[in-house]
């Protein structure tokens, strides 16, 4: 039989089988629109459930030598079974791992690594395991990830790049240390005892808390609807890093509470004149599993939206800067 793996992730689980190929980097023949969350999904690996034990051989020269600018030989893994929720819903035909070195099966499987390794894209020393994410809000714009460094076309005007340190890089998460969480204005006593953190995750689709903080944050943030659509700059919630906080306001997380159900099933809402008036953070509930804090935050598009984010892996470490669009990100309302 052949070597298999099986992985569970925030939420699904995929099992495969080892192959090995060359991957090629490029532009996409066709643009993706802005995306759009409407319920919550994360990609990010919470285990491996098992393993069959294999040995890596170095992949030999003249295998490698052959491979063009923008392509690297590497091996991934081929799915043979995997979870209706949520992978019944997804288009996309695979999952990009970016994790640090160590969460890979062996160095062989990360893309940073490999590439950096064999030269499938430019960049000097200090930039070869970078990479800039770019998530686009419009029509007007695509999303973009840029290897051996970082597009500075894609941070607003005058805004420089705060680096954050990464925690506990042995895990193979891009984890960062949370040192408050403001809502509304108030600073609320959850990382009081210094154990927050926060996983920036290309993978997740909304901002995951755990439930013990989401009702809280919910409770907080919900608010009357102040023109057509869940848009404005309050009520705020702030993460407070290291050296950088992430702001999120309405337009970027908030929805409205009561949305027509396609399939007519009950919706439970709170009584009120006006069914749209109200809106609320679209926030994931998710308590993730040993060795991770249970005061562990996962940063997804919301975040990865509104500040270009760089990840360094030499570091390793990671930046934001508010990101330049075209234009706005638009409220979400009902049409």
């Amino acid at each position: 039989s052949r070597d298999q793996l099986t992985v569970s992730f925030g939420t699904g689980e995929i099992t495969g089988v080892f192959v090995h190929d060359i991957v090629c980097l490029g532009d996409q023949k066709e643009k993706p629109g802005p995306a759009v969350a409407t319920s919550g999904t994360s990609m990010l690996q919470a285990s491996v459930k098992k393993t069959i034990s294999v040995d890596f051989v170095e992949l030999n020269e003249d295998e490698d030598n052959n491979t063009k600018h923008g392509c690297l030989y590497m091996r991934f893994n081929t799915a043979i079974e995997m979870t209706d929720d949520p992978f019944e819903n997804f288009g996309f035909d695979g999952i990009l791992g970016l994790g640090l070195r160590s969460l890979s099966q062996a160095p062989p499987f990360n893309l940073v690594e490999s590439g950096a390794k064999e030269g499938a894209w430019y960049g000097d020393d200090h930039r070869l395991k970078m990479f800039g994410v770019f998530l686009a809000v419009s029509d007007f714009e695509h999303s973009e990830i840029t290897f051996g460094g970082y597009k500075p076309e894609h941070i607003t005007a005058g805004e420089q790049i705060s680096w954050n340190k990464v925690y506990d890089g042995h895990l193979g998460h891009w984890q960062l240390a949370v040192k408050s969480i403001t809502a509304d204005g108030v600073r609320l006593p959850f990382c009081d005892d210094g154990t927050c953190r926060a996983v920036v995750d290309t993978g997740t689709s909304l901002l995951a808390v755990p439930s013990s903080l989401g009702r809280d944050l919910i409770s907080r943030l919900r608010h009357k609807e102040k023109a057509p659509g869940c848009g404005g700059d309050l009520p705020t919630l702030e993460i407070e890093l290291e050296n950088f906080t992430v702001v999120l306001g309405p337009t970027d997380i908030a929805r409205p509470e009561s949305v027509p159900n396609l399939q007519d099933e009950p919706v439970a809402v709170p009584k009120q004149t006006n069914s749209t008036s109200t809106c609320m953070p679209m926030l994931m509930f998710l308590n993730l599993p040993d060795p991770f804090s249970p005061k562990t935050l996962i940063l997804g598009e919301p975040v990865l939206q509104k500040y270009y984010t760089i990840f360094d892996a030499l570091a390793p470490r990671i930046g934001f800067a508010t990101a330049r669009h075209v234009q706005p990100k638009r409220s979400a309302s009902v049409s």
